[in-house]
């Protein structure tokens, strides 16, 4: 058997990668290339990620991973690279330090301007739904669930109802 050289590039997969690999390769999804990381993330905010994975992707949009999952503590990580940063010197600064100011006046600029621009998207909002809709003919409780869905006020629920003839998914997808 010969050696492999050290520096190189070698995968061995299990005989059961192999036979998800070849699979794969029949249900006619295509190589994802330039791809060299991808994580996941848990409902408990726990983080994988897969170093140069290989991905696949198929004609629907759907994406298959082959790869090491390890678990990444990404607070762990920024703390290494905060401590690096400080101890390159006072006159490296860390990455994203200039980007967002914390002190409290830029805090309480940023919410009123926020809240400024809430009232302008009010008032366009009761422009336009100053007139009243015609409800007659549409169900009230299909009404009531675009209104939920798409967290739209009534004139604008039953308008998207009228317009697309009492189909709520389509009256909610044109409203979202």
């Amino acid at each position: 058997m010969s050696e492999i050289p050290e520096n190189s590039n070698v995968s061995i997969f299990s005989k059961n990668e192999k036979k998800a690999r070849e699979a794969i390769l029949k249900l006619g999804l295509k190589q994802v290339p330039g791809i060299s990381r991808v994580t996941f993330r848990k409902k408990n905010n726990q983080i994988f990620a897969i170093e140069r994975p290989e991905v696949y992707r198929s004609h629907g949009g759907n994406f298959v991973v082959f790869g090491e999952a390890k678990v990444d503590d990404f607070p762990q990580r920024l703390a290494k690279a905060q401590q690096e940063a400080q101890l390159a010197g006072p006159g490296v600064a860390a990455a994203g330090a200039d980007a967002i100011s914390k002190d409290p006046q830029s805090i309480q600029a940023d919410m009123e301007a926020a809240a400024a621009a809430n009232e302008n998207k009010v008032a366009e909002v009761e422009e336009e739904s100053s007139g009243p809709v015609d409800e007659t003919g549409l169900n009230q409780d299909d009404i009531e669930l675009v209104m939920q869905q798409a967290n739209v006020p009534r004139q604008k629920a039953a308008k998207a109802l009228r317009e697309h003839n009492s189909d709520i998914v389509n009256a909610i997808m044109s409203l979202s």
